[in-house]
């Protein structure tokens, strides 16, 4: 209404050209003959001063044009919302490496994926930790990047991996997931899904997994420092038969339909190789590691005048410890990976034995337990001593300041009377605290520890608590540096964080990080150790999901989302006028009126 309204602005433009000057008609007698001989109609004669005037058409039509603005016309029109920005979910878990045929399924995705590329595509791999690979780049660009891309052996986050496509399309756009759908962790893809949809994109699902695929895999393995445990299932239909090698060791296995069987062994040292030879579709999981401490036990030297026998049954029993009782004078300070001083009569130790210790544990990487005894607060331990004993206090409950490996779990328990200490170095760390006091502290010295350990075997219960050999055993393997076989065994699904950046071998290349994803199985080569990364999951490894999600890959066509969409005309229509005025400028500077 207000566009008709403002149609009125051609009135007051008609009337100027109409009541404007013009020029006066004199009769001249030699012309007459030549008007009088033109007659004219003058209603035509009254329009032609009107189209004769350029300067007054291009006025209307600007008129015209702001007056049909101020209306706010549009038209609708369709459009493809799929067609410029494509996002696809490419399923890279360890599922996707079955067979299907003579290619994988993580092969057939691939060359699904490179059909369906659009103006600008991201594609995302879809495994435990989703990431983008390519980020709005052409349809060349991104057939590289699918060409290079490769299947890991981990757990896959389908769900996850399509909530973050949803957020890197943005507003406008289509995702597609080709996936087997074996979904093993995180939100479930149905969900996700409807999450995507309910922001108006597009979710197209596509499973490449099409036939029924056969497999026996290795799902599980228990172990400690004794014997190892592997677990296999059979998860076919039928019964089926299969070979275990262990190391050199190999076993036949007859498994019957959806059954598991176990196999036991000795946890041997260093590296065991576990491969199950059986016909089947996805070898991924017919391959583990085993990795377990190469070291010896650790050689124990209890340095003492009078042996504590709670103390000696401790280090000896957890089997890794071997206990040696050295008796002073005579203390020898190379050949041990620990020494503990408990219990020692001044008089007999030779001078310079602490100065003689404190110089291998700088040196050669041993470590030494200042153990306190009654008169421990009149003893000169030197270097050996990281604070300084006071006098005696009245006790107390004894409370962890910093759980560690060697004391989570462990419950000290109450001290009748123990040592006031004050801090000397502050490279030391309390452990163990009573009210202002350190129980136990932990610090380095050279490349060796030096540890305190201030709770009186006289005046404590705890030598009595099961936790005793527990601490002793945990703590002996710290400062041996005896790896457990839970900081060298992992899950494909895990990720390792190391104490600074190092140089990693991994089953496929070599790296520089601090932080190692484990989406390979197999062995990696660290500074300091060799870990195992198995996948281990029995979800993951049966193959054939129980509810088959999407259009099969060999059906699925890519078709055109259409959207009516409203296109304003208001600001094409305003343009229009401004390059008209424009062109009008020039047209009267060209007339020469101005």
């Amino acid at each position: 209404m207000i566009g008709l309204l403002a149609l009125i602005s051609f009135i007051p433009l008609i009337l100027l050209y109409l009541i404007r000057p013009r020029p006066q008609t004199i009769e001249i007698p030699s012309l007459m003959f030549f008007i009088q001989t033109s007659g004219r109609n003058k209603l035509s004669s009254f329009f032609k001063k009107f189209i004769r005037d350029w300067l007054f058409l291009i006025q209307l039509l600007i008129l015209l044009l702001l007056a049909i603005s101020i209306a706010k016309p549009y038209t609708n029109y369709q459009q493809d919302i799929t067609a410029q920005n494509t996002v696809i979910v490419l399923d890279a878990s360890a599922s996707m490496q079955a067979l299907e045929g003579k290619y994988s399924r993580f092969e057939k995705a691939k060359d699904k994926a490179k059909q369906m590329l659009g103006a600008k595509n991201t594609i995302i791999l879809a495994k435990e930790v989703p990431s983008i690979i390519v980020k709005e780049a052409t349809a060349s660009e991104a057939a590289k990047y699918i060409n290079k891309a490769q299947p890991t052996e981990s757990t896959s986050r389908i769900g996850d991996s399509i909530i973050l496509a949803g957020e890197a399309l943005g507003k406008e756009g289509a995702v597609t997931v080709l996936s087997d759908f074996i979904n093993t962790g995180g939100q479930e893809p149905n969900i996700a899904k409807s999450i995507i949809e309910a922001k108006g994109l597009a979710v197209n699902f596509v499973n490449v997994a099409e036939k029924k695929a056969s497999n026996i895999g290795i799902i599980d393995l228990a172990a400690d420092r004794e014997e190892a445990t592997v677990y296999i299932k059979n998860f076919d239909d039928t019964a089926r038969t299969a070979t275990l090698k262990v190391g050199d060791y190999q076993k036949e296995l007859n498994l019957g339909a959806k059954s598991t069987e176990t196999f036991t062994f000795k946890t041997p040292n260093s590296i065991t190789q576990m491969l199950l030879i059986a016909d089947d579709d996805f070898k991924t999981d017919n391959l583990a590691y085993l990795s377990a401490p190469e070291t010896e036990k650790t050689k124990a030297a209890l340095v003492t005048n009078n042996a504590s026998v709670f103390l000696k049954n401790a280090l000896e029993a957890s089997g890794d410890v071997k206990a040696t009782i050295t008796k002073p004078p005579v203390v020898p300070v190379e050949g041990y990976d620990v020494y503990i001083l408990h219990n020692i009569d001044m008089n007999e130790i030779l001078p310079g034995t602490f100065d003689a210790l404190h110089h291998t544990v700088e040196n050669n990487g041993a470590s030494v337990v200042v153990h306190v005894q009654d008169n421990s607060d009149k003893i000169n331990y030197k270097n050996l001593l990281p604070l300084k004993i006071t006098e005696k206090g009245k006790g107390g409950f004894a409370s962890v300041e910093q759980l560690n490996k060697f004391t989570k779990n462990i419950d000290f328990g109450s001290i009748k009377t123990h040592f006031k200490t004050k801090e000397q170095n502050k490279r030391f760390t309390p452990i163990v605290s009573l009210g202002n006091d350190t129980i136990i502290s932990l610090g380095k010295a050279g490349s060796g520890k030096i540890v305190y350990y201030g709770i009186p075997e006289s005046t404590a219960d705890f030598k009595y608590s099961p936790s005793y050999p527990i601490f002793w055993t945990e703590l002996l393997r710290y400062l041996a540096g005896q790896l457990d076989l839970k900081n060298l065994n992992y899950q494909t699904k895990d990720t390792l964080i190391l104490e600074g950046e190092q140089a990693v071998k991994t089953p496929v290349k070599t790296v520089k990080q601090a932080t190692i994803i484990l989406e390979n199985s197999g062995i990696y080569e660290l500074e300091d150790r060799k870990i195992a990364a198995n996948l281990l999951d029995e979800k993951e490894s049966d193959i054939n999901a129980e509810t088959i999600l999407g259009a099969k890959s060999t059906e699925f066509e890519l078709k055109p989302v259409k959207e009516t969409r409203k296109l304003e005309l208001e600001p094409l229509l305003i343009l229009a006028a401004g390059i008209i005025i424009l062109l009008e400028i020039m047209y009267i500077k060209m007339r020469g009126d101005v």
